[in-house]
């Protein structure tokens, strides 16, 4: 497992190549165990800021019309591991994030996961993470310390927007670095041809991992586009995604991909900073009035919205 940044040493677990094993079986998945994943972390991602996320494995199994027993089997057999490491792993890096990214208090961090309180919370964090929350955050601010003072961070424009009506996305799931974003995109254009063709835009980047936090060839990046209603079935292969309605800090760049990664992470990082503000349900995505195309160098307009709590 990698701590954030190097933060502290720590050699690669069986843990660490479980996860990667995973990221990689991801686009070889059936629908099904997909379906399962992506209930997982929607119920981590999203519900934990409204409460305890709690992830229960007979719902899961409800959901997918399965007994509890085949689930567990179903899980192990296309995954390696166990769903109790899987749904450890996926809270312990959200944890991170709003230990990394946020001023939210360790013990609203805490009871919002499903932990009893501060002192499991940070056990369990400094078991996976060999390093302790508070620590943690104090060296993530150390280092980030010169992008707060980026001059250039403050002219990306950035503004608040709500949206009352929830969106529901399709998205197909790649696993690779920031940089191959645009290859992702490519890769989607060729599978989804079909689909694209009745498809008019805007077209939706998700995020689900900080570069800090996850290992670079670990990311998982959504492209996506917006299902024609809420009742259609998802198509096979695909995830769906329902981002409940919310308030979103929007970052508007014209550029190219690279020039966004190099920008907008100051820029968010800053504003996040001066701001009392942390995450809410409805997730993290790039918007792209057109299909993204061409390379990491090709320029275009995008918008990035992070969802923020009420």
């Amino acid at each position: 497992m990698r701590h954030p940044q190097n933060c502290c040493t720590n050699d690669i677990s069986s843990e660490n190549a479980f996860f990667y094993t995973l990221c990689a079986r991801i686009s070889v998945m059936n629908s099904q165990l997909l379906s399962i994943i992506a209930t997982i972390e929607k119920t981590i991602y999203t519900q934990a800021f409204d409460g305890e996320a709690i992830v229960s494995v007979q719902d899961l199994a409800d959901q997918a019309g399965l007994s509890r027993f085949q689930l567990l089997r179903l899980f192990k057999h296309g995954t390696g591991k166990s769903l109790d490491q899987f749904i450890t792993r996926i809270k312990l890096e959200t944890a991170a994030s709003f230990v990394c990214l946020t001023r939210q208090s360790f013990i609203d961090i805490a009871i919002n996961l499903g932990y009893s309180g501060q002192q499991s919370f940070t056990r369990a964090f400094s078991k996976h993470w060999h390093i302790s929350p508070l620590k943690m955050r104090a060296a993530t601010l150390k280092r980030n310390q010169h992008l707060y003072l980026n001059k250039e961070a403050f002219t990306i424009p950035a503004w608040r927007v709500n949206r009352e009506q929830p969106l529901r996305l399709w998205i197909r799931r790649y696993v690779g670095s920031y940089v191959q974003v645009p290859q992702h995109w490519s890769a989607f254009t060729l599978e989804t041809k079909e689909i694209l063709a009745r498809v008019k835009g805007p077209y939706y980047g998700v995020i689900y991992d900080d570069p800090d936090i996850t290992p670079v060839d670990q990311i998982r990046y959504g492209c996506a586009i917006e299902a024609p209603d809420m009742n259609t079935p998802t198509p096979s292969g695909w995830i769906e995604f329902i981002s409940p309605p919310s308030r979103f800090i929007v970052f508007s760049l014209h550029g190219s991909y690279l020039e966004g990664l190099e920008k907008l992470r100051p820029r968010v990082l800053t504003w996040f900073q001066n701001h009392q503000e942390t995450f809410g349900t409805s997730g993290f995505f790039e918007i792209y009035p057109k299909l993204p195309e061409g390379d990491e160098h090709q320029k275009r307009d995008m918008s990035l919205h992070i969802s923020l709590a009420y």
